[in-house]
């Protein structure tokens, strides 16, 4: 019995993405001692709310760094998907801009995919590339200015609520319960794991790693697209500038929780814990009023601090 209860306890506690929960758990008491408005259940929804853009955009990324490789190119998505959808919002309805806002993601992920898998480009450069491109595109067709016209009734899906919950908080944790059983329970997300734990061995047992690879890039892609609708939706304009830096966040979000960068390793659980431990991080410096300029500094540190944590386990693995 004794024995059973500690393999139970060293499968909990042996992997970073339940120990990061805990990790969770213990920064929300702290925060609910150190400030009487944390505990608020306005506030708690408003961490949701304001995080659920980095949320969803967590979600694709994970499919990508699971399998080894990363994409720089979600901002410029989001950014390109922005004043795509915009002009069809405005010009064609709800619909269109949802479409075309889509498409855009899975135009750039594909590009990503092809790019790594068979011309076997780097994924540093080729999203680093992409992610140059698709910034330029947005500054050439806007010429700096932003594009404004998405009508006010939309913006329910940015800023509204169904009873306390807002709408764009239960996109992100709907997806993100979806994309988990996916993940953990179809022969697609076996692949994933398969190939970020060895490429090689993968192909070699039968399985098609370009085609994995190339639907993780464009899975990245439609979840950032659907970043990119929800903050269009939020804000009813895009700019040329929207979502710079989203995509170190995003990445930070998915490495925090307990995302292996090597690949392989983590969850979608994952994804959803790393960009709540950052949310939370920020909603306390705000609360505290602590200066918004410590963000990308702490930020920082915590990315050197996981990865340099993930690091460390994988020697001792080895």
């Amino acid at each position: 019995m004794n024995t059973l209860i500690k393999a139970k306890f060293s499968f909990i506690f042996g992997r970073k993405e339940f120990t990061m929960f805990f990790v969770l758990l213990g920064m929300i008491i702290v925060s609910a001692i150190i400030s009487p408005t944390f505990r608020s259940i306005d506030n708690i929804l408003n961490i949701l709310n304001q995080n659920a853009i980095i949320g969803v955009m967590s979600i694709g990324m994970a499919f990508v760094l699971i399998t080894g490789a990363f994409d720089l190119s979600v901002s410029s998505t989001v950014a390109l998907t922005g004043i795509t959808s915009t002009y069809f919002f405005r010009e064609y309805g709800f619909v269109a801009g949802i479409v075309t806002g889509l498409t855009v993601g899975v135009l750039m992920g594909l590009a990503n995919g092809l790019l790594v898998t068979k011309i076997r480009i780097n994924p540093f450069v080729a999203t680093l590339g992409m992610m140059t491109i698709g910034r330029g595109i947005v500054f050439i067709v806007t010429n700096g200015f932003p594009v404004m016209g998405v009508p006010s009734k939309y913006g329910v899906i940015g800023m509204g609520k169904v009873g306390p919950i807002p709408i764009a908080a239960g996109i992100w944790l709907i997806f993100a319960a979806i994309t988990y059983l996916v993940m953990r329970y179809t022969k697609f997300g076996q692949y994933i794991y398969a190939i970020g734990g060895s490429e090689t061995a993968s192909w070699l047992s039968g399985i098609n790693t370009v085609k994995i690879k190339i639907l993780a890039f464009v899975i990245c892609g439609v979840f950032a697209s659907l970043g990119g609708i929800i903050l269009t939706l939020r804000v009813l304009m895009a700019t040329a500038d929207g979502a710079t830096g989203y995509e170190l966040t995003t990445i930070a979000s998915c490495i925090v929780g307990g995302i292996s960068i090597d690949g392989g390793r983590g969850s979608i659980l994952s994804a959803v814990v790393g960009t709540l431990i950052l949310g939370l991080i920020l909603n306390m410096l705000q609360l505290t009023g602590v200066s918004s300029f410590w963000q990308s500094a702490i930020t920082g540190l915590i990315i050197l601090g996981a990865v340099g944590i993930d690091s460390v386990s994988n020697r001792k693995r080895d």
